[in-house]
Order: structure tokens, then C-alpha cells, then sequence
């Protein structure tokens, strides 16, 4: 099977059908203390889906990054991956809602740890990756050059979770739903999807499968 993109995906699931499935998967077959990690991988799943976050901003995050506030946990201090100048931005995951059941997941799992304790002990190593050739490109004078990827290693572990939690979906697909989600209760407005998450209008948009140009880019 190919790689899953984001022109595949025929349905977003509502959040319940979402938050069915997570519970009623199995996930990854642990050896070990499989309920605990069950219940810290649903929890990055949450996390994923409700932050609209990367792998690589939810895996660095510890129990520092998390506040409680009246209505809602507050995720804050989050670096912005894939950009070139340090930028941070902050998530709030409800306490009311449809979506107040995810936000359940990720107490849950961090009552169980301590003060600054990182949430998923991934590795934060990052590494350089060549792309496959289809992605080369060319120079005016004719030179073929490579592109590449800086990735954090622990990615790949994550998206491994995400796929054995739900294998139906990726973690793409997971942030995909979280944006359509925020932009139909943000009263169809991609700007204020585009300053919660940090993300380019134009960007968003195959995430948000709506047209940007409708939209005054600031």
C-alpha cells in the first residue's frame, strides 16, 4: 500500500466517531504495562487531534507545558515545527463540548506523571533526511540538486502509535480533522484557524479542502 494522502481521505469523522474508535482499538501490542501505555498513546492521539499539532510539537512537550484554566487545559510555550525562525504558539484543549472527551485522555495521562515530566519520551534528536528523486530539482545553469528534510527521529515512532491506535487514518489526517473541525466553529474563518495554529493560509488549506484566495492574507 501506498503512502496515505490527504486527496484520499472520502469522510472527517465527528469527534465521537473519532473518540470511538480510539477507545475501541487495541493499539500497539506492548509486552509490558500495555494499559499505561495505551493510555499515554491515546493521549498523543488527543493531543494530535485537538492541538492541531505535528508529531514533532507534541513529543517534546511536558507536564510544564499544561495549565489549568476554567474552561479549558491550556497547552502553552509550544515550538512551531517546520519553521525557520523559533516561533511558539499555544492550544487549548476544551473542557465543554464534543471534543471535551479528548481533553479527558490527556488529564488522565498526566496525573500519572510528575512535575516537568516529558509526556512522550520519543527521541528530540533531529536528523537530515535526502528525499526520494522525484523531488530533485533544477538549477539555471542545469545542476540537479536534492531537497531534504529535517525530521525529529521520534516521528517515526509516532506514527507508527497513530497507525496501530487508528489505521484508518494518519497522524496528517488526525490534524486535517482537528483544522475542519476549528474552522467550522470558528465560524468559517481560516484566518483565525491560521493564527491558533501558526500555519499559512495557504497552506491550511488542502488541510482544510476550502480556497484560500476568498480569504485578505495578512
Amino acid at each position: 500500500m501506498g503512502r496515505k494522502t490527504l486527496s484520499q481521505i472520502k469522510h472527517n469523522p465527528t469527534p465521537q466517531e473519532l473518540y470511538d474508535a480510539l477507545m475501541e482499538s487495541e493499539g500497539w501490542h506492548y509486552k509490558t504495562n500495555p494499559q499505561k501505555y495505551l493510555m499515554r498513546d491515546r493521549s498523543f492521539v488527543a493531543v494530535v487531534y485537538v492541538g492541531d499539532f505535528r508529531a514533532e510539537e507534541a513529543i517534546p512537550l511536558t507536564t510544564a507545558n499544561f495549565e489549568m484554566k476554567d474552561n479549558y487545559l491550556w497547552i502553552k510555550d509550544v515550538i512551531v515545527g517546520k519553521t525557520r525562525k523559533l516561533t511558539y504558539r499555544e492550544a487549548k484543549l476544551p473542557f465543554v463540548g464534543p471534543r471535551k472527551c479528548f481533553t479527558d485522555l490527556v488529564i488522565e495521562y498526566i496525573d500519572t506523571l510528575k512535575p516537568t515530566q516529558r509526556l512522550y519520551p520519543w527521541s528530540t534528536t533531529k536528523r537530515v533526511y535526502q528525499l526520494p528523486a522525484k523531488y530533485d530539482y533544477k538549477l539555471k545553469d542545469g545542476t540537479e540538486k536534492h531537497r531534504y528534510s529535517v525530521q525529529m527521529v521520534g516521528t517515526k515512532r509516532a506514527w507508527q502509535i497513530v497507525n496501530a491506535l487508528l489505521p484508518n487514518y494518519t497522524q496528517h489526517w488526525l490534524r486535517a480533522f482537528g483544522y475542519n473541525f476549528d474552522y467550522d466553529h470558528m465560524q468559517h474563518d481560516i484566518m483565525a484557524v491560521s493564527d491558533k495554529t501558526k500555519a499559512d493560509p495557504q497552506s491550511l488549506q488542502p488541510y482544510l479542502r476550502r480556497r484560500y484566495e476568498k480569504y485578505s492574507v495578512r
